[in-house]
């Protein structure tokens, strides 16, 4: 192969739909307020790209990271500001090794106490069994207001 169709070829995803589904409804559903985020180290690949599409200087965890490592830290950040409860999947269509996701998820600020219902889309690529791609994006505003930014009702 030359080097354009290296760059050009994905390799499989090396799961076939229905595990694809389970494995993107476990990490959607899974409990992080106990701080386990095995179940991401076991589906994550360690070279893995993600991005948290956001204003950086308004959610810090925002912009593009690269590891499994600097995954979990954001999630672990998330789960110190933010109480997550009753996560809902509303949409899951895959193609291939290609997932995109809508799903909600009910999010307190563990400061300000203020409540809000968040909408995320979430595009994840999987090869050879494991993600190596996550894109979200966020209800960003619903997120600044129950954190009490004071630039948002």
């Amino acid at each position: 192969m030359t080097n354009s169709e290296d760059f050009f070829s994905r390799p499989p995803p090396g799961l076939d739909r229905d595990e694809i589904r389970r494995r993107v409804e476990l990490l959607a559903r899974q409990p992080a307020e106990n701080g386990d985020f095995g179940v991401v180290r076991d589906f994550c690949a360690q070279n893995l790209v993600c991005e948290f599409v956001g204003d950086k200087s308004r959610i810090p965890y925002a912009g593009r990271h690269f590891g499994v490592d600097a995954l979990l830290n954001i999630l672990r950040a998330i789960n110190i500001d933010f109480a997550q409860s009753e996560q809902q999947i509303d949409d899951v269509v895959i193609d291939a090794g290609g997932v995109a996701m809508r799903r909600s998820v009910r999010w307190r600020h563990r400061g300000t106490g203020l409540e809000g219902r968040v909408d995320l889309a979430d595009f994840v690529r999987f090869e050879n069994g494991l993600i190596v791609e996550l894109i979200e994006f966020r209800d960003s505003i619903t997120i600044l207001s129950i954190q009490g930014d004071p630039s948002w009702p």
